[in-house]
């Protein structure tokens, strides 16, 4: 059974947390990064350029929405 998509909010922790394995110990963001990714998080990823993609197309109308316009 495939699991729903990844709500807003866990879409964002879940970049924010490949991010954070990108960054150093001064907190400069690292040259080059090699990444162990779970196969959950690549499937999450891959909803998450799907999703992106078809809301690239309705993007002018949503940052209309949202920014009240």
């Amino acid at each position: 059974m495939e699991r729903p998509p990844l709500s807003m909010l866990a879409q964002s922790e879940l970049i924010d947390g490949l991010i954070s394995r990108c960054v150093m110990q001064s907190g400069d963001v690292a040259g080059e990064s090699i990444l162990v990714i779970h196969r959950d998080d690549v499937d999450a990823l891959v909803h998450l350029a799907n999703r992106l993609r078809r809301l690239s197309y309705f993007e002018d109308k949503i940052r209309k929405m949202v920014m009240g316009g």
